[in-house]
C-alpha cells in the first residue's frame, strides 16, 4: 500500500497553518510535537512509497498555466502542477521526512524555553514541506517554487533570534539578521541562473516538464552542444547558491547564526543539499556536456579544499561544522560533476546522518554550557556529558573516513570516481580527507578530552534530545552497509537500486587497485586524526602557525575580497545617490515651501465667518472709490 504523493508536503503544511494562525491557543511544548508529529505522519507516508514503488509514480493535481505556449511542433502547452516520486525523489523524501522528524523531536527540548516557540516550530514545518515539493516537483518552475519556499524559510529560521528577541543579545540580533539577509541575497544569485536555464530549457525544448525532457531521447542529443552547455552552466550558478559552493559560498557558514536545530536542518538534510539534487535530477541534460560537468567538478573540489582551510583554526564550535559542511557539500559536487551520480546521492545521504548529529550534539553542548560556544571555553566535557561525547564520537570517525562508519564507504566511492577520470581531483579529494580528520580531530579533542575551561556544570540534555542523538548515531555507524562495494564482498545495494534512475558511468577497477585506493584514503583519515591527537590531544589549545591562523580564521578573506569589490563601492555609489537625492528634495521643498507660504496668506481670507467677508468688500470698495477719485482729480494717469 502506498500513499498519494501530495500528502508528504500537506502533511507539514497543516502543521505550518495550525500553529500560524492557532499557535496562541497551545501551551508548553504542545506546538513543538504537533510539528514533529507531522512531519513523522510524512515520513511513514514517505516510507510506505519507498516500499511500495515498482516503477516512477506522476500526479498532476491541477493545471497550473493553460495555454501556456506552442512548442516547436505546434501543439499548445499545458504547465501542470504535478509530484513526480522515482528511486532518486524517493530517497530524498526519506532523508528529508526521516532526519527532519529526529530535528524536531530534538528542537522540543531545545527550544521549549523559548517564548516564541511556537512560531519558531511553524517554520520548521513550511521548510520540510518546500523542500518535500523541491524534490518531488515534476517541473522545473514547480521545483523553483520548492526553492524559492526553502530561501524564505531559511531567511525566518537563521534570523529567528533578531535584535529585541528576547533570548538575543541586542548585538547578536543585529548579527543574526545580517546573516540571514545575507543568505536571502546571496540565494538571489543563484536564483536568476535557475530561471535563465529555464527560459532557454523552454526556448530549446519546447517544455519544462523534466520526465518529458528526459523521454526526448534522440531529440535531446541532436540540440545544439552550446545550447546544452549553457543550460547546464546556468543551472550550476542556481545550485552553487544554493548549497554555497565557491564562489557563492560566504553565506553558508554565517548561517549557523540561527538556533542550532536549524542549522542541523540546514546543513544537513535540506536546503543545502538541493544544489546536488538539481544537478542529480538534470543528468540526462549534463551527460550531454562535459565542458559544464567539468565545471561542477572543479567548482565542488576548489570548495572542497576552501571549506577545509577555513575549518582549520575556527574556535566557535558550530562554525567548524559549518565549514565542515561546506567542504562535504564540495566532495558530492565533485562526483555528480564526474556523472559519479550516485556515490554523490550516496555521500548526500551519509552525511545527513553525521552532519546532522554532529550539530545536534554541539547543541547539547552549547545547551549545558548555557550558549557558551568557543570551544577554548570547553574540554573535558566527556567526563560530564558521557552519551553526547559518545555519539559525537561516532559522527567523528563518519566524518574522518574512518572503516566501519558509513563516511568510509561513500568518500572511497567519490575518490574512487576521481581516480577514474581526473587525477587532478583525486590528489586534491585526498588531501581534503587528511585536511577533514585533522579539524574534526581538533574539534573532538578541545571539546571532550583535557580539563574543562569554562565557569558553568555541565549536564546532559535529557532524554528527549539524547533519542535523536542515538538513532542518529547509529545511522552514522551503520549507514554505510547500504552501499558495500562488490571488491569489499558487497553488492553496491544502493547504487544498483538508484541504478534505474541515474546511469552508472566509469570503467570496473580491478580488486588490488580498489584496495590500494582505499588503503589510502583510510591511510588519509588515520593521518590527519593523528595529527590532530598529537598536537590537542589533551585539550591542548595550540595555534596554527600565524599565516595560516590568519587565513583560516579569516576563512581565506573572501568575505575582505567582496567588501572591497562589491559592497563598499556599492555603498559609496549608494552614499553619493543619497546625497543627490537631498539635494533635489531641497530644491524642490524649498518651491514647495514659498507656494505653500504664499497659500497660507490667501488662507487667512477664507475664514467662513460673514464679518470677515463683510470688512473684505467694504474694504474693497474703498480702494475702488479712492482709486477713482484719485484719477478724476488728476493724481493717476
Amino acid at each position: 500500500m502506498s500513499a498519494p504523493l501530495y500528502l508528504l508536503p500537506l502533511f507539514p503544511l497543516i502543521g505550518f497553518a495550525l500553529l500560524t494562525f492557532g499557535g496562541r491557543f497551545l501551551r508548553g511544548t504542545a506546538g513543538g510535537w504537533l510539528a514533529s508529529g507531522m512531519v513523522a505522519l510524512s515520513f511513514v507516508a514517505a516510507l510506505l512509497n519507498v516500499l511500495n514503488l515498482p516503477a516512477p509514480v506522476h500526479e498532476v493535481l491541477w493545471t497550473w498555466l493553460p495555454n501556456m505556449a506552442k512548442n516547436a511542433a505546434g501543439h499548445t502547452v499545458n504547465l501542470s502542477v504535478g509530484l513526480y516520486l522515482d528511486r532518486l525523489s524517493a530517497l530524498m523524501t526519506l532523508i528529508i521526512t526521516g532526519v527532519g522528524a529526529l530535528i524536531h523531536i530534538y528542537s522540543v527540548s531545545y527550544m521549549g524555553h523559548d517564548a516564541r516557540m511556537t512560531r519558531f516550530f511553524a517554520f520548521l514545518n513550511f521548510f520540510v514541506a518546500m523542500m518535500l515539493i523541491l524534490v518531488m516537483a515534476d517541473s522545473y518552475p514547480l521545483m523553483f517554487v520548492g526553492w524559492e519556499g526553502v530561501g524564505l524559510a531559511s531567511y525566518l529560521l537563521i534570523g529567528f533570534w533578531f535584535a529585541g528577541h528576547g533570548d538575543a543579545h541586542p548585538a547578536e540580533g543585529i548579527s543574526n539578521s545580517n546573516a540571514a539577509r545575507k543568505a536571502f541575497v546571496m540565494n538571489r544569485i543563484g536564483d536568476l541562473g535557475f530561471m535563465l536555464a529555464m527560459f532557454l530549457i523552454f526556448k530549446t525544448f519546447g517544455t519544462l516538464v523534466i520526465s518529458d525532457l528526459q523521454g526526448l531521447g534522440a531529440a535531446l542529443a541532436a540540440a545544439p552542444r552550446s545550447s546544452l552547455e549553457l543550460i547546464c552552466l546556468f543551472l550550476l550558478v542556481g545550485a552553487v547558491g544554493k548549497s554555497g559552493q565557491l564562489p557563492l559560498t560566504t553565506w553558508l557558514p554565517d548561517a549557523m547564526a540561527g538556533p542550532t536545530p536549524v542549522s542541523a536542518l540546514i546543513h544537513a538534510a535540506t536546503m543545502v543539499t538541493a544544489g546536488v539534487y538539481l544537478v542529480a535530477r538534470s543528468h540526462f541534460l549534463y551527460d550531454l556536456a562535459p565542458g559544464a560537468s567539468l565545471w561542477v567538478a572543479w567548482a565542488g573540489g576548489l570548495t572542497a579544499l576552501y571549506g577545509a582551510i577555513s575549518a582549520l583554526n575556527q574556535y566557535d564550535i558550530k562554525k567548524i561544522l559549518a565549514y565542515s559542511t561546506v567542504s562535504q557539500l564540495g566532495y558530492m559536487f565533485m562526483a555528480v560533476g564526474l556523472h559519479a551520480y550516485s556515490a554523490g546521492v550516496f555521500h548526500l545521504l551519509t552525511h545527513a546522518f553525521f552532519k546532522a548529529l554532529l550539530f545536534l550534539a554541539a547543541g547539547a553542548v552549547i545547551h549545558a554550557l548555557h550558549d557558551e560556544q568557543d570551544v577554548r571555553r570547553m574540554g573535558g566535557l566527556a567526563k560530564s556529558m558521557k552519551f553526547t561525547h559518545l555519539v559525537s564520537l561516532m559522527g567523528v570517525l563518519a566524518i574522518a573516513g574512518i572503516p566501519i562508519w558509513s563516511g568510509f564507504f561513500s568518500k572511497d566511492g567519490i575518490l574512487t570516481a576521481a581516480y577514474e577520470q581526473n587525477a587532478a581531483l583525486y590528489l586534491l579529494g585526498l588531501a581534503v580527507a587528511l585536511l577533514t580528520a585533522f579539524y574534526m580531530g581538533r574539534w573532538y579533542f578541545l571539546v571532550w578530552q583535557g580539563q574543562y575551561r569554562g565557569t558553568a556544570h555541565p549536564h546532559e540534555g535529557g532524554a528527549i534530545m539524547n533519542v535523536p542523538l542515538g538513532i542518529l548515531a547509529a545511522l552514522a555507524t551503520l549507514g554505510g552497509f547500504l552501499n558495500i562495494p562488490s571488491f569489499l564482498g558487497g553488492r553496491q545495494a544502493l547504487s544498483g537500486w538508484l541504478s534505474a534512475v541515474l546511469p552508472l558511468h566509469g570503467a570496473e577497477l580491478s580488486a588490488g587497485t580498489e584496495w590500494g585506493l582505499t588503503a589510502l584514503a583510510v591511510a588519509a583519515g588515520v593521518l590527519g586524526l593523528g595529527l590532530a591527537y598529537r598536537i590537542f590531544g589533551l585539550g591542548t589549545l595550540t595555534d596554527a602557525p600565524p599565516a595560516l591562523r590568519a587565513l583560516s580564521s579569516n576563512s581565506l578573506y573572501l568575505d575582505d575580497l567582496y567588501a572591497n569589490l562589491i559592497s563598499r563601492p556599492a555603498a559609496g555609489i549608494a552614499g553619493g545617490l543619497d546625497l543627490a537625492d537631498r539635494g533635489v528634495d531641497g530644491t524642490v521643498e524649498g518651491i514647495g515651501g514659498n507656494i505653500s507660504g504664499l497659500g497660507r496668506v490667501f488662507t487667512l481670507w477664507q475664514s467662513g465667518f460673514v464679518r470677515s467677508y463683510a470688512v473684505s468688500m467694504l474694504l474693497g470698495t474703498v480702494l475702488i472709490l479712492g482709486y477713482w477719485a484719485l484719477k478724476m482729480l488728476g493724481g493717476l494717469t
